[in-house]
């Protein structure tokens, strides 16, 4: 099993589609296709198939050239080469051999090239790499600058290396108990338009702790899916930088539309951990966060209200039951659920059980199941993966009560909502009602857009793969002095299709905490000049992506400049506060 880098990925505001596309598995050789040079399929001592493969004339050029770059990949032996697209091509290498045990204690690695030889993607794992510790900044900008000239050679001049430094980390494990934990800093190299940085394009380079390059990914490529092309972009399409506004003239249009909302945050992290499942020091603050974050087109000073969509919000007064779900074994647990939600698990199997530690409260375990249907035959006579239903299920290992339940029916998905709204709400209220601690409650209720509203209205609908199950998603988060409390909600998913109940999570299962006193607090206009003071405003390209597709232009917008630090502007004081990396 491979690792995978969700925390390294590119955050980028105000509801920015991007194509950042996740780094594939690792594709073992049962299931490969050979597309491209020679393959043979071999047996080897554990049943194992294993490719022996012949690379092409321009694909070992490819490769020779990278050999120059990544000597230890020369160590290794090529086990597949597939199509990637229709002007790409990757190729899986590792040292493990016919007769090599299963497992992941071997180094195996990853690479997609167009058909020009250029580099796409990178990736390698060697467990003789594995460390906790993270590299310093000089050193894992020194060496990230390194690989990129190298893979760019004269076109390194059409980027730029971003001041912010992001981390990730995490841990991959097999069935025979072995485990590789890992941990990197990832660079992003910013592709330059006319000067002016083009946020869908660039780079990103990971480094190790012993300045070892484990990946490195373009961010505007993503693999063939139903016709859908990589396009290399014309800078001829891109507005001039001469047609902008003064920053000054666009700071005034984001002030006109920026809101400030009060929150508090019970467990707010002094230090944010690597690794999710370590226990790290909170407290309770009661911050400022903005709303109505768009950007503001640098040609016509309008802000791009397409980017955000907010939910309906609203105080409401709801008396609680107190009712507790208990469940002490995975079968009594979906047993409950089909009882409470009326949905039909006949047929389900229990797939998968584990237990783990709260996010940011390891000591709070949690376990988790996971039950799904076996799929039904299709009409071709193959399994219809398309059919299948899941069922997951979170309870808290102590006392059994469970705290989060989803149940996905991959059959609705495409299909057309019948459930009105206001309905929809009904169900969400009531059923938030029941498990409520007894008692009066005032909470801040959020309804979120529906998947069709939130489609972007250059999108060609009829192109659209994959369309979710209609649903309707509501949050309730508990308030304090009329403030919501954001790490204390509930949230309540109502299918679309039959009006009921198909997801519960109620995150309120941390002890008490006692939370400032709001009185103090600066005012919203305050706290949105500190915004803007320590977010200023950056001339940037967008090119606006939607599930593959690309509006018909790209803009040249102003945008918050967030780099990749996380902070909070502290309501009581009015100043940003930064939370720095454990």
């Amino acid at each position: 099993m491979r690792r995978i880098k969700g925390a390294v990925a590119a955050v980028l505001a105000a509801g920015l589609l991007m194509s950042t596309t996740a780094w594939a598995a690792e594709k073992e050789a049962s299931n490969m296709q050979e597309v491209k040079g020679g393959t043979e399929i071999v047996q080897g001592a554990a049943g194992k198939l294993v490719d022996k493969v012949g690379l092409n004339e321009s694909q070992q050029q490819a490769m020779e050239k990278i050999y120059q770059i990544i000597p230890e990949l020369k160590e290794l032996s090529v086990e597949n080469v597939h199509d990637e697209g229709e002007t790409t091509w990757g190729v899986f290498l590792s040292n493990r051999s016919g007769d090599a045990a299963p497992g992941i204690m071997y180094v195996n690695a990853s690479l997609v090239f167009y058909d020009t030889g250029e580099l796409i993607r990178f990736d390698i794992q060697n467990p003789d790499w594995a460390s906790v510790e993270l590299p310093t900044p000089g050193l894992a900008k020194e060496k990230a600058a390194q690989f990129a000239g190298r893979v760019l050679g004269d076109k390194i001049k059409d980027y730029q290396m971003s001041d912010a430094i992001s981390y990730g980390g995490g841990s991959t494990f097999d069935d025979k108990g072995h485990e590789i934990t890992w941990a990197s800093a990832s660079i992003q190299f910013e592709r330059l338009i006319n000067g002016i940085p083009f946020l869908n394009s660039g780079i990103r380079v990971g480094v190790d702790a012993a300045g070892h390059v484990t990946e490195y990914y373009t961010e505007d490529y993503y693999p063939m899916q139903e016709g859908i092309k990589e396009s290399r972009v014309d800078p001829a399409a891109f507005p001039a930088p001469s047609l902008a506004m003064t920053r000054e003239a666009a700071e005034k249009v984001l002030s006109g539309s920026l809101e400030m909302k009060l929150n508090y945050v019970g467990r707010q992290p002094l230090k944010y951990p690597l690794f999710g499942n370590q226990k790290v020091a909170t407290r309770p603050v009661l911050l400022y966060t903005p709303l109505n974050i768009m950007p503001i087109d640098a040609v016509t000073g309008k802000p791009l209200a397409d980017f955000q969509w907010q939910p309906q919000t609203s105080l409401i007064n709801l008396t609680g039951e107190g009712k507790k779900l208990i469940a002490r074994t995975p079968e009594e647990a979906a047993s409950l659920i089909a009882a409470e939600t009326g949905v039909d698990i006949s047929g389900m199997k229990i797939a998968q059980e584990e237990e783990r530690g709260k996010h940011f409260e390891p000591e709070i375990k949690v376990k988790e199941y996971i039950w799904r249907s076996d799929p039904p035959t299709g009409q071709d006579g193959q399994p219809d993966y398309s059919a299948m239903r899941y069922l997951y299920i979170s309870a808290l290992a102590d006392t059994g009560q469970v705290v989060g339940f989803n149940i996905q029916d991959e059959g609705g998905q495409g299909k057309k909502g019948i459930v009105a709204w206001e309905t929809a709400l009904e169900t969400a209220v009531q059923y938030v009602q029941r498990y409520l601690e007894q008692g009066a409650a005032e909470l801040e209720m959020c309804a979120y857009p529906a998947y069709e509203e939130s489609i972007p209205d250059w999108v060609d609908r009829s192109k659209l793969d994959g369309k979710p199950q209609p649903e309707f998603y509501f949050t309730f988060t508990q308030t304090h002095q009329g403030i919501p409390v954001s790490d204390c909600s509930y949230s309540v998913t109502v299918d679309g299709l039959t009006g009921r109940v198909t997801g519960f999570h109620d995150e309120n299962s941390s002890s008490s905490v006692t939370l400032p006193d709001s009185k103090g607090a600066v005012t919203a206009e305050a706290a949105k000049a500190e915004f803007l003071k320590s977010h200023p405003l950056r001339l940037v390209y967008i090119w606006p992506e939607y599930c593959g597709q690309k509006a018909p232009e790209p803009l040249l917008v102003y945008m918050p400049d967030y780099g990749l630090s996380r902070g909070y502007i502290d309501a009581l004081t009015g100043k940003t506060v930064m939370v720095e990396n454990d």
